[in-house]
Protein backbone atom coordinates (compact mmCIF):
# COMPACT_ATOMS: atom_id res chain seq x y z
CA UNK A 1 0.00 0.00 0.00
CA UNK A 2 2.73 2.10 0.44
CA UNK A 3 4.93 1.27 -2.51
CA UNK A 4 1.29 2.27 -4.73
CA UNK A 5 1.38 5.99 -2.74
CA UNK A 6 4.21 6.39 -4.55
CA UNK A 7 6.58 7.63 -2.19
CA UNK A 8 9.15 4.56 -2.69
CA UNK A 9 9.44 3.77 0.96
CA UNK A 10 12.46 1.73 2.37
CA UNK A 11 11.84 -1.64 3.90
CA UNK A 12 13.40 -2.61 6.47
CA UNK A 13 13.74 -6.02 8.38
CA UNK A 14 15.23 -6.38 12.07
CA UNK A 15 16.44 -9.67 12.98
CA UNK A 16 17.18 -10.87 16.49
CA UNK A 17 18.74 -13.84 18.31
CA UNK A 18 15.79 -14.74 19.93
CA UNK A 19 14.76 -17.45 17.99
CA UNK A 20 16.91 -20.54 15.44
CA UNK A 21 18.59 -19.03 12.88
CA UNK A 22 16.38 -20.95 10.46
CA UNK A 23 13.34 -19.32 11.56
CA UNK A 24 14.55 -15.98 11.77
CA UNK A 25 16.59 -16.26 8.40
CA UNK A 26 13.60 -17.71 6.30
CA UNK A 27 11.06 -14.09 7.64
CA UNK A 28 13.83 -12.28 6.41
CA UNK A 29 14.40 -13.17 2.92
CA UNK A 30 10.68 -13.71 2.67
CA UNK A 31 10.65 -9.47 3.46
CA UNK A 32 13.92 -8.87 1.05
CA UNK A 33 11.96 -10.90 -1.76
CA UNK A 34 8.94 -7.94 -1.09
CA UNK A 35 11.08 -5.65 -1.22
CA UNK A 36 12.53 -6.68 -4.82
CA UNK A 37 8.93 -7.49 -6.27
CA UNK A 38 7.88 -3.92 -5.57
CA UNK A 39 11.07 -2.59 -6.74
CA UNK A 40 11.92 -0.92 -3.48
CA UNK A 41 15.42 -0.88 -1.61
CA UNK A 42 15.55 -2.95 1.44
CA UNK A 43 17.84 -2.56 4.25
CA UNK A 44 18.06 -4.94 7.83
CA UNK A 45 19.63 -5.20 11.25
CA UNK A 46 20.46 -7.22 13.35
CA UNK A 47 20.43 -6.94 17.46
CA UNK A 48 21.74 -9.46 20.09
CA UNK A 49 19.40 -10.19 22.67
CA UNK A 50 19.95 -14.22 23.79
CA UNK A 51 22.62 -13.05 26.63
CA UNK A 52 21.18 -10.53 27.86
CA UNK A 53 19.08 -10.02 31.68
CA UNK A 54 15.52 -8.90 31.38
CA UNK A 55 12.28 -9.54 29.77
CA UNK A 56 13.43 -10.83 26.41
CA UNK A 57 9.90 -9.31 24.80
CA UNK A 58 10.45 -5.66 26.37
CA UNK A 59 14.44 -6.59 25.08
CA UNK A 60 13.20 -7.23 21.57
CA UNK A 61 11.17 -4.76 21.28
CA UNK A 62 13.28 -2.04 22.37
CA UNK A 63 16.50 -2.76 20.12
CA UNK A 64 13.78 -3.53 17.21
CA UNK A 65 12.42 0.33 17.57
CA UNK A 66 16.11 1.33 18.19
CA UNK A 67 17.46 -0.77 14.98
CA UNK A 68 14.58 0.72 12.61
CA UNK A 69 15.08 4.40 14.13
CA UNK A 70 18.49 4.10 13.04
CA UNK A 71 17.91 2.88 9.71
CA UNK A 72 15.86 5.55 9.00
CA UNK A 73 18.23 8.20 9.75
CA UNK A 74 20.59 6.38 7.67
CA UNK A 75 18.62 6.24 4.67
CA UNK A 76 16.85 10.36 5.29
CA UNK A 77 13.75 8.93 6.64
CA UNK A 78 11.33 10.68 8.87
CA UNK A 79 9.00 7.96 9.79
CA UNK A 80 8.59 4.53 10.51
CA UNK A 81 5.31 2.48 9.54
CA UNK A 82 4.54 -0.88 11.30
CA UNK A 83 1.89 -3.23 10.54
CA UNK A 84 -0.08 -3.20 13.65
CA UNK A 85 -3.57 -3.76 13.19
CA UNK A 86 -7.06 -3.75 15.15
CA UNK A 87 -6.63 -7.57 16.12
CA UNK A 88 -3.16 -6.47 18.12
CA UNK A 89 -4.81 -3.37 19.61
CA UNK A 90 -7.77 -5.76 20.98
CA UNK A 91 -5.02 -8.23 22.44
CA UNK A 92 -3.55 -5.20 23.86
CA UNK A 93 -5.94 -3.93 26.17
CA UNK A 94 -7.27 -7.28 26.71
CA UNK A 95 -3.49 -7.87 28.29
CA UNK A 96 -3.73 -4.65 30.28
CA UNK A 97 -6.97 -5.03 31.34
CA UNK A 98 -6.36 -8.40 32.88
CA UNK A 99 -3.03 -6.91 34.49
CA UNK A 100 -4.63 -3.76 36.06
CA UNK A 101 -3.51 -1.27 33.65
CA UNK A 102 -4.40 2.39 34.62
CA UNK A 103 -5.80 5.33 32.03
CA UNK A 104 -2.47 5.34 30.08
CA UNK A 105 -1.79 1.73 29.86
CA UNK A 106 -5.69 0.86 28.48
CA UNK A 107 -4.75 3.92 25.59
CA UNK A 108 -3.32 0.82 23.84
CA UNK A 109 -0.70 0.85 20.71
CA UNK A 110 -0.78 4.20 19.60
CA UNK A 111 -1.21 5.41 16.15
CA UNK A 112 1.84 8.02 15.99
CA UNK A 113 4.72 8.62 18.31
CA UNK A 114 7.83 9.90 18.20
CA UNK A 115 10.46 7.52 19.23
CA UNK A 116 14.14 7.45 19.05
CA UNK A 117 14.34 10.48 17.04
CA UNK A 118 11.73 9.32 14.14
CA UNK A 119 8.31 9.59 13.80
CA UNK A 120 6.63 5.32 14.17
CA UNK A 121 3.24 5.48 12.56
CA UNK A 122 0.59 2.43 12.30
CA UNK A 123 -1.21 3.24 8.93
CA UNK A 124 -3.21 -0.13 9.72
CA UNK A 125 -4.11 -0.17 13.43
CA UNK A 126 -8.17 0.42 12.04
CA UNK A 127 -7.83 -3.05 9.88
CA UNK A 128 -8.48 -6.25 11.04
CA UNK A 129 -6.03 -9.32 10.78
CA UNK A 130 -8.05 -11.06 8.26
CA UNK A 131 -8.23 -7.47 5.77
CA UNK A 132 -4.22 -7.30 6.27
CA UNK A 133 -3.91 -11.17 5.31
CA UNK A 134 -6.60 -10.69 2.60
CA UNK A 135 -4.54 -7.24 1.29
CA UNK A 136 -1.20 -9.39 0.71
CA UNK A 137 -3.12 -12.40 -0.74
CA UNK A 138 -4.68 -10.28 -3.72
CA UNK A 139 -1.06 -9.00 -3.85
CA UNK A 140 0.43 -11.78 -4.52
CA UNK A 141 2.74 -12.31 -1.00
CA UNK A 142 2.23 -14.81 1.11
CA UNK A 143 1.30 -14.09 4.91
CA UNK A 144 4.47 -14.82 7.29
CA UNK A 145 3.60 -15.76 10.83
CA UNK A 146 6.58 -15.86 13.35
CA UNK A 147 6.37 -18.84 14.76
CA UNK A 148 6.77 -17.79 18.20
CA UNK A 149 3.31 -16.73 18.07
CA UNK A 150 2.21 -20.52 18.38
CA UNK A 151 3.96 -20.08 21.84
CA UNK A 152 0.64 -20.09 23.90
CA UNK A 153 2.89 -20.18 27.19
CA UNK A 154 2.86 -16.34 26.15
CA UNK A 155 0.07 -14.69 27.51
CA UNK A 156 -0.67 -12.85 23.94
CA UNK A 157 -0.57 -16.12 21.75
CA UNK A 158 -2.76 -17.73 24.60
CA UNK A 159 -5.25 -14.63 24.00
CA UNK A 160 -5.07 -15.11 20.10
CA UNK A 161 -5.21 -18.93 20.35
CA UNK A 162 -7.76 -19.09 22.74
CA UNK A 163 -9.79 -15.61 23.84
CA UNK A 164 -9.78 -13.65 21.10
CA UNK A 165 -11.20 -16.57 18.67
CA UNK A 166 -14.19 -16.74 21.30
CA UNK A 167 -14.77 -13.11 21.97
CA UNK A 168 -15.00 -12.60 18.25
CA UNK A 169 -17.49 -15.25 18.18
CA UNK A 170 -20.02 -13.07 20.43
CA UNK A 171 -18.79 -9.61 19.16
CA UNK A 172 -17.77 -10.00 15.48
CA UNK A 173 -16.61 -6.23 16.15
CA UNK A 174 -14.46 -6.29 19.04
CA UNK A 175 -10.98 -5.68 16.92
CA UNK A 176 -12.32 -2.68 15.55
CA UNK A 177 -14.54 -1.01 18.98
CA UNK A 178 -11.19 -1.73 20.39
CA UNK A 179 -9.59 0.38 18.08
CA UNK A 180 -12.15 3.20 19.06
CA UNK A 181 -11.95 2.38 22.60
CA UNK A 182 -8.20 3.08 22.55
CA UNK A 183 -8.42 5.84 20.74
CA UNK A 184 -11.06 7.30 23.34
CA UNK A 185 -8.19 6.54 26.29
CA UNK A 186 -5.56 7.81 24.35
CA UNK A 187 -8.07 11.12 24.63
CA UNK A 188 -8.94 10.94 28.42
CA UNK A 189 -4.92 9.98 29.27
CA UNK A 190 -3.60 13.36 27.12
CA UNK A 191 -5.79 14.93 29.58
CA UNK A 192 -4.49 13.64 32.80
CA UNK A 193 -0.74 14.02 31.08
CA UNK A 194 -1.76 18.07 30.80
CA UNK A 195 -2.25 18.18 34.53
CA UNK A 196 0.70 16.05 35.51
CA UNK A 197 2.43 18.35 32.89
CA UNK A 198 1.36 21.54 35.08
CA UNK A 199 2.03 20.05 38.36
CA UNK A 200 5.67 18.91 37.14
CA UNK A 201 6.13 22.58 36.14
CA UNK A 202 5.32 23.57 39.83
CA UNK A 203 7.76 20.92 41.24
CA UNK A 204 11.18 22.46 43.31
CA UNK A 205 14.19 20.98 41.32
CA UNK A 206 17.04 20.29 43.41
CA UNK A 207 20.20 17.66 41.83
CA UNK A 208 18.46 13.87 41.90
CA UNK A 209 14.99 15.09 43.57
CA UNK A 210 11.70 16.79 43.07
CA UNK A 211 9.66 18.58 45.72
CA UNK A 212 5.99 19.71 45.94
CA UNK A 213 3.88 21.58 48.86
CA UNK A 214 1.93 18.61 49.82
CA UNK A 215 -1.34 21.30 50.36
CA UNK A 216 -0.80 21.61 46.22
CA UNK A 217 -0.83 17.77 45.79
CA UNK A 218 -4.35 17.87 47.77
CA UNK A 219 -5.87 19.45 45.68
CA UNK A 220 -4.99 17.19 42.25
CA UNK A 221 -7.52 13.95 41.46
CA UNK A 222 -5.53 10.39 42.96
CA UNK A 223 -5.42 9.92 39.12
CA UNK A 224 -3.43 12.82 38.59
CA UNK A 225 -1.07 12.22 41.55
CA UNK A 226 -0.77 8.21 40.23
CA UNK A 227 0.98 9.34 37.05
CA UNK A 228 2.75 12.17 38.69
CA UNK A 229 4.50 9.97 41.11
CA UNK A 230 5.03 7.49 38.10
CA UNK A 231 6.20 10.15 35.47
CA UNK A 232 8.42 11.55 38.36
CA UNK A 233 10.42 8.45 39.07
CA UNK A 234 11.16 8.35 35.24
CA UNK A 235 12.50 11.94 35.21
CA UNK A 236 14.37 10.88 38.14
CA UNK A 237 15.68 7.28 37.05
CA UNK A 238 14.71 7.06 33.52
CA UNK A 239 11.93 4.16 32.07
CA UNK A 240 14.26 1.32 32.98
CA UNK A 241 14.23 2.40 36.39
CA UNK A 242 10.55 2.78 36.77
CA UNK A 243 9.07 0.76 34.46
CA UNK A 244 8.51 -2.02 37.44
CA UNK A 245 6.16 0.10 39.73
CA UNK A 246 2.68 -1.93 40.42
CA UNK A 247 -0.31 0.34 41.33
CA UNK A 248 -0.24 -1.07 44.97
CA UNK A 249 2.85 0.92 45.82
CA UNK A 250 1.62 4.02 44.09
CA UNK A 251 -1.96 3.96 45.33
CA UNK A 252 -0.44 3.32 48.88
CA UNK A 253 2.06 6.51 48.37
CA UNK A 254 -1.71 8.55 46.99
CA UNK A 255 -3.52 7.84 50.40
CA UNK A 256 -0.30 8.67 52.31
CA UNK A 257 -0.01 12.08 50.33
CA UNK A 258 -4.00 13.26 51.11
CA UNK A 259 -4.53 11.62 54.03
CA UNK A 260 -4.49 14.30 57.27
CA UNK A 261 -1.45 12.31 59.29
CA UNK A 262 1.00 14.30 60.15
CA UNK A 263 5.09 13.13 61.24
CA UNK A 264 7.27 11.79 58.38
CA UNK A 265 6.53 9.03 56.49
CA UNK A 266 8.94 7.07 53.45
CA UNK A 267 8.20 5.07 50.75
CA UNK A 268 10.85 3.42 49.17
CA UNK A 269 11.23 1.81 45.31
CA UNK A 270 12.85 0.80 43.01
CA UNK A 271 15.53 3.52 42.00
CA UNK A 272 13.83 6.65 44.06
CA UNK A 273 12.27 7.14 47.56
CA UNK A 274 9.44 9.48 48.56
CA UNK A 275 9.23 11.83 52.04
CA UNK A 276 6.11 12.62 52.97
CA UNK A 277 6.34 14.97 55.65
CA UNK A 278 3.51 17.92 57.10
CA UNK A 279 3.81 20.19 54.29
CA UNK A 280 5.97 18.78 51.91
CA UNK A 281 6.45 15.46 49.63
CA UNK A 282 9.28 15.34 48.16
CA UNK A 283 10.67 12.47 45.65
CA UNK A 284 14.94 11.75 44.94
CA UNK A 285 16.94 8.84 43.77
CA UNK A 286 17.78 6.26 45.95
CA UNK A 287 21.25 6.57 46.89
CA UNK A 288 21.19 2.69 47.85
CA UNK A 289 19.43 1.77 44.29
CA UNK A 290 21.95 -0.86 42.73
Amino acid sequence: MLALAGKDPVVAHVRHDLRPDEQANADRDATRRLAEALGLAFVEAAVRLRSQPGNAESLARRARYEALASLARQNGLAYVATGHHADDQLETLLLRLCRGAGVNGLRGIAPRRVEHGVTIIRPMLNERRADCQALCARAGYAWCEDASNADQSRARAALRHSVVPMLEQIFPKAPINAARVASHLRTAADCLSTQVDALLEQSARDAGALAWPRSLLRTAHPWVLGELLRRSARVLAGEIGADRIGARPVNDCVRAIVDRIGGERVFRWRNVEILICRDTVEMRERPDAG
